[in-house]
């Protein structure tokens, strides 16, 4: 940063800080998204409690930087003004790191949007969409790999035997427990689908986004019953949802190969720091289904 610029300081993000933050936000490579999306991170779409939507980097006359956060919050403990994840008797608060974005005049002061989130040592990161320079950061940071491939399955006409397949919304709630509802409630207004799989008692939910032609799958209520029926449905979810394909990290599959798929490597892989099992992270509260168009 030259000595002659205005100094920035570190400041929690407000909703009216939106129109700043926008002509940052539109240098970033995802320009498919519209103002009224990108928005969609600058709106407390949860009615959290002491809601922010991350950090920015303010000179005092402008804003020159953001870092977004999105906290988990759908079946969750209240701890400590964050949402967390009761697993194995101890509560993960889950925060999404997405759309860091600094001028470029003010770049050596990159980390400073980090910090604030380095600070809270019980807080679980994600970063599912980082940037080649992002990524090398969080790596030396000790963020661990998550997943560095997708599956992408195509249709294949199957006998469903006992597996059903449900997707009416009304018929997809009665089915789910309570944290699964809250999930299912907390993005019905967003552009997502979500359905159930049923095999006799058992059920398992599924939470994901369209995009490109695909169905993209980003939470799973359980992988067991996924893996064991993902043959069987898929032919089924593809024409239901009207896409060509499906698309489903290989963590979730659990190395169950699959005919007609392939793999498709990330350019850079998706990231995690924190104490909690990488089976129980997904992409329910974050950018990729936030920030989703049809």
């Amino acid at each position: 940063m030259a000595a002659d610029l205005p100094k920035a300081k570190v400041r929690a993000a407000v909703a009216e800080d939106f129109a700043q933050v926008y002509p940052l936000l539109r240098q970033l490579n995802d320009t498919r998204f519209t103002e009224a999306v990108w928005k969609r991170l600058f709106t407390n779409l949860w009615n959290q409690k002491n809601w922010s939507p991350g950090y920015v980097l303010d000179t005092g006359e402008q804003i020159v930087g953001f870092l977004g956060g999105l906290y988990l919050v759908g079946g969750l403990y209240l701890v400590g003004g964050l949402h967390s994840e009761g697993i194995d008797g101890q509560h993960h608060s889950v925060c999404n790191l997405n759309s860091w974005i600094v001028d470029e005049a003010y770049r050596s002061s990159s980390m400073m949007l980090l910090m604030p989130f380095l600070r809270q040592k019980s807080l679980v990161l994600t970063s599912l969409t980082s940037s080649p320079e992002a990524y090398a950061v969080y790596k030396k940071l000790g963020f661990k790999d998550l997943d560095t491939a997708a599956r992408v399955i195509y249709p294949v006409p199957s006998f469903m035997g006992t597996v059903e397949l449900i997707t009416e919304p009304g018929s997809v709630r009665a089915f789910l427990t309570e944290q699964e509802r809250q999930c299912f409630d907390a993005h019905d207004d967003l552009d997502v689908w979500q359905c159930v799989i049923r095999k006799k008692a058992r059920v398992c939910y599924l939470l994901g986004t369209r995009r490109l032609g695909r169905a993209h799958i980003h939470c799973i209520g359980s992988t067991e019953l996924f893996r064991e029926t993902i043959g069987q449905i898929r032919w089924k979810l593809c024409m239901t949802l009207g896409v060509k394909g499906l698309q489903v990290d290989e963590r979730f599959l659990g190395g169950r190969k699959l005919m007609l798929s392939r793999l498709k490597h990330f350019s850079q892989p998706k990231q995690y720091r924190g104490n909690l099992p990488a089976d129980r992270v997904n992409a329910s509260y974050s950018e990729l289904v936030v920030l989703a168009t049809p």
